[in-house]
């Protein structure tokens, strides 16, 4: 007898409560007017043109990525980027290059009809929006559209924080109320809520079935491997310092596996409505998570019983297990070339030494095939070389900003010692996964690692950290944290009493000889 589809709608009590939250969403919208949004008109494709004068942008790429956009009014759409000082207008920068470049931009004292010119200045840190007269917004909604690409700018992501202007910007122009009005913000609200609750349901209903469906997989990986996993970590010698490790992982291992079955177990197999009820994306998620570092510190063990035993699969462990100590040399190659542009300090022995570290890697990789270097012998030596890099970087780092010969020298080394501070196991900054070096690429897992990093299963696991006879275990953060403080440090400059802050605008063209065209900048 087939179930009744009450059943499989996943019961009263979930299909109740699935339509209360639908009826909600429903009263939310239909109390707004529909003028509070106006979703219509946006059909008009924009006329692009990129000025990229200081080589920053993928000027095609942007160009057919802003064509795609569709505003309310016919636009013509022009991308500018200037090297400007942070202390200078960059207004009237905007203005002196259209008069000198593209005086079409212009109409007297004004910005030509249907032009929106959107600038940025990396070394200034500027970033402008300007109108024309039939095409001009408020001040408010002119920061609104240089807010939206800040964060992009501020990482630099120039070609993001370009598309993202101008995707706020087709939202917001040409909207028939502005969004000032104070008698929508009731319904704006309500229409807000309503969809925020619709996409959050949705959202929260498609990501726990993904989460269940990747912690099914997982798990079922897991359950497979498992008594293989045991045999593999049967070979991992326990008197060295590395298996040792590796064997306290697996003891966790153990534990997390039993605790993952009854959550599969509790967790059931949700159908229809059940999957809109509160919790269950976060309980899927804690299903994902768990039976993901299972099956990655599955890997390990499988990575670290071919290693020290040299058997079949050791040189896929061995380059996996190179990754953390490529991608290191390579941020401390990046660093190089960032402080070789910023100051005088002279940086060839850092580069030689981080060429020739990535060059004994390789032959490592040798003297490991012909029985010449032991396998924990060279797990060893990436401890090693994992802390000199980490040294290296910093005292680098250090010694650009102590020779800076600027004003702002104590200002800059405050700042990365700040983030300094902060960088380390605890930041929450992992491996990316990946490393590029002398037109060397590759890929990695750095959850399957036996050295532990931040994204090592078990870590934190009981008897992890080794205190018997030979090394200890290295517990490694990505040295790419104080790449980024450093970069961070050397390009600081405070605030300038001339110009607007970062969160500010400025609107004045001085210098302009009268112009009076609407737009504005502001500091990202």
């Amino acid at each position: 007898m087939p179930e009744p589809f009450i059943v499989r709608a996943g019961g009263s009590r979930a299909v109740i409560s699935l339509i209360a939250k639908l009826a909600l969403v429903l009263a939310l919208i239909v109390v707004v007017p529909l003028l509070a949004f106006w979703p219509f008109g946006r059909t008009h494709a924009p006329e692009v043109t990129v000025h990229d004068e200081i080589d920053i942008l993928q000027d095609e790429a942007t160009a057919r990525d802003l064509s795609a956009l569709r505003f309310r009014e016919d636009i013509r759409l022009a991308v500018v980027t200037l090297d400007v000082d942070y202390s200078d207008n960059f207004n009237a920068a905007v203005l002196a290059y259209a008069r000198a470049h593209e005086p079409g931009w212009l109409d007297g004292n004004y910005w030509a009809d249907g032009l929106l010119i959107l600038a940025v200045s990396p070394r200034g840190r500027w970033v402008g929006c300007y109108f024309g007269e039939d095409i001009k917004v408020d001040l408010a909604v002119q920061q609104n559209i240089q807010d939206a690409a800040k964060s992009s700018f501020q990482a630099g992501r120039w070609d993001t924080g370009i598309q993202q202007m101008a995707a706020r910007a087709a939202t917001v122009m040409g909207r028939p109320i502005g969004s000032e009005v104070g008698v929508l913000l009731v319904s704006g609200l309500g229409v807000g809520g309503g969809l925020a609750l619709l996409g959050w349901m949705l959202r929260a209903r498609g990501r726990a079935r993904a989460y269940f469906g990747q912690a099914r997989r997982h798990y079922t990986q897991v359950t497979g491997d498992y008594e293989a996993t045991e045999l593999k970590a049967g070979l991992i010698p326990l008197s060295d310092a590395h298996g040792a490790q590796v064997l306290a992982r697996f003891a966790w291992f153990e534990d997390r596996y039993g605790e993952l079955t009854r959550n599969f177990h509790a967790f059931g197999e949700p159908r229809g409505a059940q999957w809109f009820e509160v919790g269950r994306r976060s309980k899927a998620k804690r299903l994902l998570d768990l039976a993901g570092e299972l099956d990655s510190l599955d890997d390990a063990i499988s990575n670290a019983a071919a290693l020290l035993t040299l058997s079949e699969g050791w040189q896929d462990a061995w380059r996996n297990e190179q990754g953390p100590v490529q991608e290191d040399l390579a941020s401390l190659q990046s660093l190089c070339s960032q402080v070789a542009a910023n100051s005088r300090i002279d940086v060839a022995r850092d580069r030689n030494w981080a060429r020739e570290s990535s060059n004994r890697l390789a032959a490592m990789t040798n003297e490991l095939s012909r029985g010449a270097l032991t396998p924990s012998a060279a797990l060893d030596e990436l401890d090693f070389i994992s802390r000199e890099v980490r040294s290296r970087a910093d005292a680098l780092a250090q010694r650009a900003l102590e020779a800076d010969s600027s004003s702002h020298r104590e200002q800059r080394m405050r700042q990365y010692q700040d983030s300094r501070s902060d960088w380390g196991w605890e930041s929450g900054v992992g491996y990316s996964g990946s490393w590029s070096m002398g037109g060397h690429h590759s890929s990695y897992n750095p959850a399957s690692t036996i050295r532990i990093n931040p994204a090592s299963p078990g870590a934190q696991a009981s008897g992890v950290r080794w205190s018997g006879a030979g090394s200890s275990s290295q517990f490694s953060s990505p040295i790419s944290g104080l790449v980024t403080g450093y970069s961070s440090a050397a390009t600081w400059t405070p605030p300038s009493s001339s110009s607007s802050s970062s969160s500010g605008s400025s609107s004045d063209y001085s210098g302009g000889g009268g112009f009076s065209g609407a737009g504005s900048s502001s500091h990202f």
